[in-house]
């Protein structure tokens, strides 16, 4: 199935997202919305395509898939200066795609923290946040966010980049409506960032409830590799994993860690 601009701007039309763009292929939907974020307003844009060719995830990791096998959608939003919850942007996107593909696909993804999207284990999204300056803010000089998720639609099994990756095909075995999984992913997203940065509380129930990682014992892989071990057992009011390393409380942010998982 193909992606349709036209046919998403109806069910986003009372959303934040007034500027629907659907591209055949790009490098990176995350870098040309940043990049023009120097030169343009790009709050309520929307940049989406099947063929994304040179994705990034966090620490440079890169994100490929074959053409026409993957959804990449980038969603840029003024963010002012509430730059303490930035770490929740990542964790929203993740809700978002839970709802998403839940009513797209019917089938209920649960979230590894910080930015993977998870059905049966199995990675099948995930998440890049970043923050940029911009001189076409409403405020002037004010901070954007772009949030990317690529999601795996239709790579068959020999396609998966890991042995730990699946795809919506996959786990379905129907084909995948994008245009319907795109739009109930960014409305999902728009009703989440209202809630953003104001009701953190509300939001970190959401997360308990769709999460892999809490209540887990895990690894925290940290820069140096130093390593900890505990129970995951929240995330705080800036997105970050608290961690019980044996009754030690550990806290890190996203970019401070560099692998997590499960002992």
């Amino acid at each position: 199935m193909t992606l349709d601009a036209e046919l998403l701007r109806t069910p986003l039309a009372d959303t934040r997202w007034h500027r629907i763009e659907v591209v055949d292929a790009t490098g990176s939907t995350n870098a040309d919305l940043v990049t023009r974020a120097a030169t343009e307003s790009i709050d309520g844009t929307v940049r989406l395509t099947t063929d994304q060719t040179a994705g990034r995830g966090r620490h440079a990791r890169t994100w490929t898939a074959p053409r026409g096998t993957q959804l990449a959608m980038s969603a840029a939003v003024e963010v002012g200066e509430h730059t303490e919850h930035l770490g929740w942007l990542s964790l929203l996107a993740g809700l978002a795609a839970v709802q998403g593909i839940g009513e797209a696909v019917d089938v209920r993804p649960t979230l590894k923290w910080p930015n993977d999207v998870l059905i049966d284990g199995r990675k099948t999204a995930g998440i890049l946040s970043e923050y940029t300056r911009s001189p076409h803010t409403r405020g002037g000089d004010g901070g954007v966010a772009v949030i990317g998720t690529g999601l795996n639609t239709t790579m068959t099994q020999d396609q998966l980049p890991v042995p730990t990756a699946t795809s919506l095909q996959l786990v379905t075995g129907k084909d995948i409506p994008l245009t319907e999984l795109a739009a109930s992913y960014l409305r999902a997203l728009s009703e989440l960032l209202d809630l953003w940065p104001h009701d953190v509380d509300g939001l970190a129930a959401r997360y308990r409830e769709d999460s892999d990682t809490i209540g887990r014992r895990v690894r925290l892989v940290l820069p140096g590799d130093e390593e900890v071990v505990g129970t995951a057992t929240g995330v705080d009011a800036s997105g970050r994993i608290v961690v019980d390393a044996d009754g030690r409380q550990v806290i890190a942010a996203a970019g401070d860690v560099t692998h997590l998982r499960p002992v």
